[in-house]
């Protein structure tokens, strides 16, 4: 049986179409988005313009090629087709709409244009957000379907859809009302996408079994070379007595989750949920897919906190 021990492994929020690479740089910008927006809306667009370019084009070029790849393993395993052409549609449409929006947003922050020129660009910035959030929403689309394709694309032009709202009330303060109508969707659609996620996530683990195996807490080869090194029959005594209370027992779950450990589907892992506890200083062993769901709810939330 090929076996790995889960000490070196830590789940995370991992997804079909982009990598683990990007998503952490697209979590890290939206960290950044939540500190900046409470200090001063200029600095909030100085990012989100850069963020278009280096984060959003990002994703969705990452997404673009993972659509022009054969269906994975993981797809073939699971039986998920994955509708590539009618996908790969839909989100070359959203790229040629990001653009527009990105250079509505640079008009709505340049103060050396006239006010009223600037105002312009808030119903047209708002009606194309609505228009791609529409489609996210739509629960017969493809994205809608495919969260684990889809998803750091929503959250990428969730914090989009975000600084439009920022600048729009700024500008139109009339816009005040729409524009916590629409975050308010915004909030909702994410929340629907964390969600089927994280059921379409769980769907590719399976827990084999449930197990509790010894585990020695301390050095074998030292406490055997201590031991041999004690003369006195009642020290050797004692020192076993502690040896002993370094032996425990540990609840681990036999688990198959090729995607998360990115291996074979049917190898399986040891996912040790007493030393996992341990190290995050919990007292609760949780089982191996309620650590995944964590992983993922952690990550959505953070994005959530954002919008508002």
């Amino acid at each position: 049986m090929n076996t790995s021990q889960s000490k070196g492994y830590s789940p995370t929020a991992k997804f079909l179409s982009v990598s683990d690479k990007e998503m952490k740089e697209l979590i890290d910008y939206v960290l950044d988005q939540r500190k900046i927006r409470s200090n001063q809306i200029a600095m909030a667009g100085q990012i989100i313009e850069a963020a278009v370019d280096t984060v959003t084009f990002g994703i969705i070029k990452e997404i673009l090629s993972y659509l022009d790849e054969k269906e994975t393993l993981h797809e073939q395993f699971f039986e998920r087709k994955i509708d590539r052409a009618n996908t790969k549609l839909a989100i070359n449409e959203i790229k040629s709409e990001i653009l527009p929006i990105k250079t509505r947003i640079e008009r709505m922050k340049n103060t050396n244009i006239s006010f009223d020129e600037r105002k312009i660009e808030v119903p047209v910035a708002f009606n194309s957000c609505q228009k791609i959030l529409n489609e996210f929403e739509n629960q017969d689309h493809s994205f809608y379907m495919h969260p684990l394709v889809s998803s750091p694309l929503l959250i990428a032009f969730s914090q989009l859809y975000t600084s439009v709202c920022t600048y729009g009330v700024e500008l139109l303060p009339t816009y005040a009302e729409l524009a916590e109508s629409e975050k308010k969707r915004l909030k909702e659609v994410v929340e629907a996408y964390k969600v089927n996620t994280i059921n379409e996530r769980l769907k590719m683990v399976k827990v084999v079994e449930k197990i509790k195996v010894p585990y020695f807490d301390g050095n074998i080869k030292d406490s055997f070379s201590n031991l041999v090194k004690i003369e006195s029959f009642k020290n050797i005594f004692d020192n076993l007595k502690n040896d002993a209370k370094k032996l425990n027992l540990h609840e681990v779950d036999i688990v198959k989750d090729g995607f998360g450990f990115n291996s074979k589907h049917s190898e399986l892992h040891y996912w040790d949920r007493t030393f996992w506890g341990q190290k995050q200083n919990s007292e609760h062993n949780y089982e191996y897919p309620i650590v995944v769901r964590t992983a993922y709810e952690h990550y959505f939330d953070e994005v959530i906190d954002t919008i508002f």
